[in-house]
């Protein structure tokens, strides 16, 4: 992955920006690169003079050694000359096949496919995925039903959805969402999300997420509930078997697969021998949905392990962890942090020095991002849990007057609830006396004149 900070004349009132500019797009190092690539903010831009908002124009090319594709873009707008442009795309070719080993450097490296335009590449690289033309014209018409909304007036938002309420589907608010996320300005993001929500109270799909929200919200409800009591295997099924519908099931089974196991399965199996007529009959049916919901579960933690197991792969063939690191924090989550600890574990098992080293590596620099990125009020709260004694935290808060904020007090508030559901009482009650300090503290700035 080649990634250049530059500064470049914006393109439309030509003041200097400073931009990363990604060339060289190569799957293998860099799984993350082609989602850059498809959303759309691949080499994106803003200039801050004059409100210029989209993607420079620069060769690029994009390498994919699971599908065998090596492609090459060069914008016409680029205006380069022949010989300047093969020059540029034949060195980024070289650096792809010297990352390879001898026995990968295969025919399809020699004979590179030249895409005309942007939208040709991105298209391309869809097919080799195995996304038709079909569904590439399918997608654009979304997206162009999406560019509408957004220009519609406001009262006539709620006839354009009934009009084309069956176009409303998953993949309309799929896209809607990467645009909402990929949208830097904030006025702009904010007037799209309210767009968007008047499309969920309208739409038939809409309502449908609402009501899986909704079913969300009352599983957990339920769950916490049982879990003062003591969640068991037959308390559990009682509340599948009770629950109003569909979405409850599919909330409830989400929300505990992992107890949802052999056990659990030989006991709804022996009520349904118990069972008579109709009272089978919805056992049997549930079983089945049961059974359906925690495959497909299954398959998609199968599908984020693999993806996790190959993102740390590639950080760790890193040159420069760190810029590997900034690409890959979106798909940087639980799962992924999982499987980094358990590498780390298991080297350290097999007392395998050098690859101990480079997954500590990852592992600090990834807790040192995630501190960096964190407000002000969560950096002042998690220093003030990592004191043992309330004395030492007491003072750290009258230190830090000014850092205190809603951020920090909702997170004390978090943290006693967490102790006192674990039954950590003088834990609990300590936090609970440096919360209301801090309270107190809060109100005393608030109420200084200005």
């Amino acid at each position: 992955m080649v990634i250049n900070t530059t500064q470049i004349p914006c393109p439309n009132c030509r003041s200097p920006i400073q931009a990363q500019i990604q060339q060289l797009i190569d799957v293998g190092q860099n799984p993350g690169a082609k989602a850059q690539l498809l959303s759309g903010s691949l080499n994106h831009i803003q200039c801050g003079v004059c409100g210029f908002d989209g993607a420079v124009a620069v060769p690029i090319v994009y390498h994919d050694p699971q599908h065998e594709l090596l492609l090459t873009y060069v914008p016409i707008e680029a205006s380069m000359p022949k010989n300047e442009q093969e020059r540029i795309i034949g060195q980024m070719i070289k650096r792809v096949s010297d990352r390879l080993p001898p026995e990968e450097r295969k025919g399809y490296l020699f004979q590179s496919q030249t895409i005309l335009t942007m939208q040709g590449l991105v298209e391309r690289v869809l097919e080799a995925e195995g996304i038709s033309k079909e569904e590439i014209d399918a997608q654009r018409a979304t997206m162009r039903l999406f560019e509408k909304v957004l220009t519609l007036p406001e009262e006539q938002i709620e006839t354009f959805v009934k009009e084309h309420d069956a176009e409303l589907d998953g993949t309309f608010f799929q896209i809607a969402s990467l645009a909402l996320q990929s949208t830097g300005d904030r006025k702009a993001q904010e007037a799209m999300g309210a767009r968007l929500e008047k499309i969920i109270e309208f739409s038939s799909f809409g309502k449908k997420l609402k009501a899986q929200e909704e079913a969300l919200k009352e599983a957990t409800e339920s769950l916490q509930a049982l879990a003062e009591q003591g969640l068991t295997h037959e308390t559990l099924l009682d509340l599948l078997v009770e629950a109003p519908d569909e979405n409850r099931v599919v909330a409830l089974v989400n929300l505990t697969r992992p107890a949802l196991d052999y056990s659990f399965f030989q006991l709804i199996t022996e009520r349904i021998d118990q069972a008579q007529s109709e009272e089978k009959e919805h056992l049997t049916s549930l079983r089945q949905q049961i059974l359906e919901i925690t495959e497909e579960l299954d398959r998609i933690q199968e599908a984020r392990a693999a993806q996790s197991a190959a993102l740390l792969k590639t950080l760790l063939d890193a040159d420069d962890l760190d810029q590997a690191l900034l690409q890959a924090l979106p798909m940087i989550d639980d799962l992924f942090l999982g499987i980094l600890h358990a590498n780390l574990q298991d080297a350290e098992k097999r007392k395998d020095e050098d690859l101990t080293k480079r997954l500590s590596a990852i592992e600090q620099r990834i807790r040192s991002l995630a501190q960096e990125s964190m407000p002000e009020g969560l950096k002042l709260a998690q220093r003030l849990l990592e004191i043992e004694d309330e004395e030492g935290a007491i003072k750290l808060l009258e230190e830090s007057k000014k850092a205190i904020d809603n951020d920090l007090l909702n997170a004390l508030v978090s943290t006693v609830q967490q102790l006192e559901a674990g039954q950590e009482k003088d834990a609990a009650a300590r936090i609970q006396k440096v919360y209301k300090h801090a309270l107190k503290l809060s109100m005393q700035e608030k109420m200084k004149p200005s």
